[in-house]
């Protein structure tokens, strides 16, 4: 009787309390992974949307700055778009695999030094069950990316 007691006197969990834990931990754990995957396509597409500004930002402001013509392409076979000016690339982008050019009837245009685009048109994007549509102006350079 006294070495029950004395047992019983140690602070601390026992075996069965700790797997209990351990099988709560799990079960929250594994409901949280699930919702991971479309945070991560989230966080990819406005990665993605982000990034197609930017290099069109860039190009542009490299175009006025230099006093260069830059010839801007989307190239669907590849899935990747570049900007080259004077046969030397300044934007190559390859795609993520979850990210595809579907179509659109843009395939290039050309920034002037003044800062203006020669042609106009959209280029669409597929990202897994949504499309992006990429929309260049004519004129002053002017794009919208509508989600």
């Amino acid at each position: 009787m006294r070495v029950l007691q004395y047992v019983r006197s140690f602070k601390g969990f026992t075996l069965l309390e700790m797997l209990i834990v351990l099988a709560v931990i799990s079960v929250m754990l594994a409901i949280g992974m699930a919702g991971v995957k479309p945070v991560t396509e989230w966080v990819q597409k406005q990665m993605f949307i982000t990034q197609l500004e930017s290099d069109l930002y860039h190009a542009h402001s490299y175009a006025i700055n230099r006093k260069e013509t830059i010839v801007f392409r989307f190239l669907k076979e590849q899935n990747e778009y570049e900007a080259a000016s004077g046969g030397h690339t300044i934007i190559k982008r390859e795609l993520p695999p979850s990210i595809k050019m579907t179509d659109g009837n843009l395939t290039r245009f050309h920034i002037t030094p003044e800062g203006t685009i020669s042609h106009f048109g959209t280029v669409h994007f597929q990202v897994d069950d949504s499309t992006i549509q990429l929309t260049i102006y004519i004129g002053r350079g002017r794009f919208i990316v509508k989600k």
